[in-house]
């Protein structure tokens, strides 16, 4: 994990994630200021947001690497190897970290302000809501390291090409089915009936998970050949 807290260290001296972060903040508060949210609705809602968020949050971390002193890191990581674990930890962590956010925000409201959801969230609820959360994060975070320095070094660049595979997706996800990654994962999550953890709900979410090992595997084999 040192790996991981050195690129957390390495941003925090910038103010280049702050603005996504930000967007994390008011993306959760805005979609849970009303009273009586569906919880699958909501949920699934915030899922596909954490797949954007992620990808915006994982590449503003990377991108304010300068290039020598990334070079230098990757030599102290054990070479291109170390490089990519360290990517790998870094989306597992901002993964865990819009989940936990994502998913124990209304919680925590509700423990204090009445009728956050429309009903009280059950154990497959929530159990879905991780998963789901987790999934289209990791997606997302794969995305933002594919177009993260050294592979793509302009930062207006990354943003363009981040926006537009996440819009690309956003527009024939739906069309996709279980193979929509992120979008699949935010809709079953929506569509799972109330105390129930359904067989398509887990398969969107394993399949966002192995897209997202193929991402990353492509992104690594293409930073191989080029270097």
């Amino acid at each position: 994990m040192s790996t991981v807290r050195y690129l957390f260290v390495s941003a925090a001296r910038t103010r280049a994630p702050l603005i996504p972060l930000a967007a994390c903040v008011f993306t959760v508060v805005g979609t849970y200021a009303g009273p009586r949210n569906e919880v699958g609705g909501a949920y699934g809602l915030t899922a596909a947001f954490a797949a954007a968020l992620s990808a915006w949050l994982v590449g503003a971390i990377l991108a304010v690497e300068p290039a020598a002193q990334a070079d230098i890191a990757t030599v102290a990581m054990g070479g291109r190897r170390g490089r990519e674990r360290a990517d790998a930890l870094l989306i597992v962590a901002v993964a865990i970290a819009l989940t936990v956010l994502f998913v124990g925000y209304p919680l925590v409201l509700g423990s204090v302000v009445e009728h956050v959801f429309d009903r009280t969230p059950h154990a497959a609820d929530l159990a879905g809501a991780v998963l789901a959360h987790l999934a289209a994060a990791a997606f997302g975070g794969a995305v933002g390291v594919a177009f993260a320095p050294p592979r793509v070094t302009r930062r207006a660049t990354a943003a363009a090409a981040t926006l537009g595979a996440l819009l690309l997706l956003l527009a024939v996800g739906p069309s996709l089915g279980v193979f929509g990654g992120p979008v699949a994962a935010a809709q079953r999550l929506s569509e799972e009936p109330p105390r129930r953890l359904g067989g398509d709900e887990l398969a969107a979410t394993a399949l966002c998970l192995l897209l997202t090992a193929a991402i990353l595997a492509a992104t690594n084999a293409y930073t191989r050949r080029r270097a």
